[in-house]
């Protein structure tokens, strides 16, 4: 796994532990960027990163 695979997979975890969080802190509707994370190519989770403030 190269390095910018690993960085990917590793802000794929951090989003993704965001947004469990949020929704069991009730913030329910977070849930709904699940899958646009676990689908997202590198350049996209970028963009999402700097949606939730990274």
């Amino acid at each position: 796994m190269s390095k910018n695979t690993s960085d990917t997979e590793e802000l794929r975890r951090k989003l993704l532990a965001d947004v469990y969080a949020g929704a069991m802190s009730g913030l329910g509707a977070m849930i709904l960027d699940e899958s646009r994370i676990k689908n997202a190519d590198a350049d996209e989770l970028e963009k999402i990163a700097k949606e939730y403030g990274y």
